[in-house]
């Protein structure tokens, strides 16, 4: 079931706020936060929402608008943090470098998604929300705020990788001195 959505603009520094009315799984209470994220509570009573209720809440409010364009998917929660880790040949890049012997491309994927979404539900992953999540192409950022407790929820998922082993990260993986430069060589200026 949907709930209604309440837009407000104001156009200040640049910075657009725009008032969402969400519901509180605990107690059934639609209301208002400033600002979406890790510490987020309820007005009424007071419990803490977890970043992927408010993110699936926020994803449903998105589409709700955009459900009869045939070029969109309607996004879900692990479906939008599985682009997030995976961009930029992130998540093929890792796949290799831990290279599970019991776990294609498509598990690892499917595993990894679902250690993050519990890791943002318990406070080692971060998510930072944007300041107009109702915007046509609202972007996320993900945080790794624990990289130690990433890497042993990685040592839990897989233990028949050999751990002590120096992990490789293959040759076509992004550098990150290469970040920023561009892909093709420029021609001379004249």
């Amino acid at each position: 079931m949907y709930t209604a959505v309440t837009i407000a603009r104001s156009e200040s520094h640049h910075v657009t706020s725009v008032d969402i009315t969400i519901r509180c799984p605990a107690c059934g209470q639609l209301f208002a936060p400033k600002r979406f994220g890790a510490g987020l509570s309820c007005s009424r009573c007071l419990k803490k929402m977890a970043p992927t209720v408010q993110l699936a809440q926020l994803l449903d409010h998105w589409w709700e608008p955009r459900r009869w364009r045939a070029d969109l998917h309607r996004p879900n929660v692990n479906f939008l943090l599985e682009k997030l880790w995976t961009a930029n040949g992130q998540g093929e890049a890792l796949y290799k470098g831990i290279s599970p012997k019991f776990a294609n491309y498509s598990i690892f994927r499917n595993l990894v998604t679902r250690a993050i979404a519990r890791g943002l539900d318990e406070g080692w992953m971060e998510l930072e929300f944007p300041d107009d999540p109702l915007a046509d192409d609202p972007v996320y950022k993900l945080n790794f705020k624990d990289s130690d407790r990433f890497a042993r929820e990685m040592e839990g998922l897989f233990p028949e990788v050999d751990w002590d082993e120096t992990i490789q990260v293959p040759s076509g993986a992004i550098i990150p001195s290469q970040l920023g430069k561009p892909s093709k060589p420029r021609g001379k200026r004249r």
